[in-house]
């Protein structure tokens, strides 16, 4: 069978991610698997990252896809947009607002990258996730993030 230009696409990304992720974490010490050290974990997600590039240009796909919308010719900006912008908003909200309007923030403009949600339905998605991440993290983990930062 063919292989599609994206699957090979995405298969080189995550093969020269998986590449510089293992080679970052050679630069610390791996340590055993009974004491692993503080290169171990990145070491590890790298190998997995090549070994998930690999999988992806070894396997054929399918002749017919027009049905995914995962043709080339019509790159997708919105998504990208909203999911770089969100993450940027994490950063800067996170910094000066706190884990409550970052987090909101996050899923609210990620959302908004599918065509298929509504302000509603990326309002109450961003409030579900935020209500859970302020559970998990702030209170069942304990992290030191601030729920909310004045001035």
């Amino acid at each position: 069978m063919k292989q599609n230009r994206s699957d090979l696409l995405s298969a080189g990304l995550l093969l020269l991610l998986g590449i510089g992720v293992a080679l970052g974490g050679m630069q610390y010490g791996i340590g055993s698997l009974a004491r692993m050290g503080p290169g171990y974990f990145p070491l590890l997600l790298g190998l997995l990252l090549i070994g998930i590039g690999v999988l992806i240009a070894a396997t054929p796909s399918s002749s017919d896809t027009s049905g995914d919308g995962a043709s080339m010719s019509g790159l997708a900006v919105r998504p990208w947009l909203c999911v770089v912008g969100g993450v940027l908003c994490f950063i800067i909200l996170g910094q000066y607002g706190g884990l409550v309007p970052a987090t909101f923030a996050l899923i609210f403009i990620s959302a908004l990258g599918d065509r298929n949600n509504s302000i509603q339905v990326a309002l109450a998605l961003a409030a579900c996730v935020t209500i859970a991440a302020v559970g998990i993290f702030y209170y069942g983990m304990q992290i030191q993030f601030p729920l909310f930062v004045w001035g």
